[in-house]
């Protein structure tokens, strides 16, 4: 299996994951039989969301706190796709790119 990346459910106000999928089309069925809000980003595999910007040119060390092990483990990078859910409904407003046909 070579799994580039994973889509990481987060509900409305809850503070951790509540579920991981292998697919957009499972994260999705899932959120809307349940009639979920909250938030699915994307997130690559085997490398961590910093280092994955770098490596793509999203983003550039600057100053010592960019290197800095709090900076680093909150990193996210706002060129993660990311997609919003209210009442299992895709809401295409706030999201940064349409639902993947995938």
């Amino acid at each position: 299996m070579n799994q580039s990346s994973v889509f990481l459910f987060k509900a409305e106000n809850a503070v951790f994951t509540s579920a991981v999928f292998t697919s957009f089309k499972l994260a999705q069925s899932w959120i809307y039989q349940n009639s979920l809000t909250g938030l699915l980003i994307e997130y690559p595999v085997n490398i961590s969301t910093y280092d994955w910007a770098i490596q793509k040119g999203y983003f550039k060390v600057r100053n010592m706190i960019d290197i800095s092990p709090v900076f680093m483990g909150s990193f996210v990078s706002a060129y993660q796709i990311q997609w919003h859910f209210r009442h299992g409904k895709f809401e295409h407003q706030f999201s940064r790119t349409i639902l993947k046909s995938t």
